[in-house]
């Protein structure tokens, strides 16, 4: 169950072009900055770069795997993304379904 700190970003952000997949990683680098989230290693790491890099030079692989935790309630969420074919990714909450879907 998702808290106040955490509640605008339980939704699902959907990633079709990488103008989409940089604003995901804005969002998620100020969530951050601002303390409501914090970055957890998955068992399977398929990133080419640490999110701090790439969140500060916009750059990623072909893979974006990104796995974070907030702080105040421990509703884990995910910025995935397949760069290489281009078929896209989202920022997605894990464990509650997501309030709204954007497109």
């Amino acid at each position: 169950m998702s808290c106040e700190q955490c509640m605008d970003l339980c939704v699902k952000y959907v990633i079709r072009q990488p103008e989409q997949l940089r604003k995901a990683i804005r969002i998620a680098k100020h969530a951050l900055s601002e303390g409501i989230l914090f970055e957890i290693n998955s068992a399977d790491n398929w990133n080419q770069y640490s999110f701090q890099e790439c969140a500060e030079k916009m750059i990623w692989g072909d893979i974006v795997d990104y796995h974070f935790v907030c702080k105040h309630c421990g509703t884990q969420f995910v910025l995935g993304a397949e760069t290489y074919h281009g078929s896209g990714g989202y920022w997605s909450p894990e464990n509650e379904k997501p309030s709204e879907i954007f497109d």
